[in-house]
């Protein structure tokens, strides 16, 4: 039998990317001892989720990214660990993302600089926990370690094709943002609540129906823009 041609694609460098920090986030997930993982970049000042291994939490790193302050970005220079452990107890300048975690039923967190030597792109790893967790120097080290890995990922695959990927993860982001932006002001207009308050709401309704939040903001103002039959 003839031996699998190579990846030679446009995206070959991307699939290696995506598994690769998939296989890393799940290795972290079960070796720290936290429910789920992702990856933040930053890319100008451009904010994206590039990795997660359950996309439902990637509305807690939405709700850093839209109030400008959070554990996940304070980590994406470097900086020493942030663990949380009740992050609905959060520091008050963290209030939105404090919310966010209490509506999606996170309690303790972690979030890592990621040492990748790029003066274009920086990068963080944020652990999430459902339960209290009892944070130790063994656990921040074996974290560490896996961010370490992270960084020599990033570094490895072709730089041309993973910036195109970022790139392309930041433009997607956006128009996410955008749609979110838009279910916001419905639920505003609505309700009468505060954008804080839609947000949250979006959140727990991307939990509860195990959706991403970027499909429920869409599905929201899809049934509220379509044309009556």
């Amino acid at each position: 039998m003839a031996d699998a041609a190579p990846e030679h694609g446009p995206d070959s460098a991307e699939t290696r990317l995506n598994r690769l920090l998939n296989l890393i986030l799940e290795a972290a997930v079960e070796a720290v001892g936290f429910d789920a993982a992702t990856i933040s970049a930053r890319r100008g000042d451009d904010l994206a989720t590039i990795g997660a291994t359950d996309q439902r939490l990637i509305a807690l790193d939405d709700a850093q990214y839209e109030s400008g302050e959070g554990p996940c970005i304070m980590v994406l220079d470097p900086h020493d660990p942030i663990y949380l452990a009740e992050a609905s107890e959060a520091d008050a300048r963290w209030e939105h993302f404090s919310r966010t975690a209490d509506d999606l039923g996170v309690h303790s967190t972690l979030s890592l600089h990621i040492p990748a030597d790029s003066g274009a792109v920086a990068a963080s790893l944020n652990l999430y926990a459902r339960q209290w967790l009892d944070i130790s120097d063994e656990r921040i080290h074996a974290a560490e370690g896996y961010a370490q890995q992270l960084a020599a990922t990033l570094q490895s695959v072709d730089a041309y094709r993973s910036t195109a990927k970022l790139a392309r993860d930041m433009a997607e982001a956006m128009r996410s943002r955008a749609v979110i932006e838009q279910a916001k002001g419905i639920l505003m207009a609505d309700q009468r609540i505060s954008d804080e308050a839609a947000f949250r709401q979006l959140a727990k309704l991307s939990q509860t129906t195990n959706t991403k939040l970027r499909d429920v903001a869409r599905r929201l103002v899809q049934e509220r823009t379509e044309p009556l039959d």
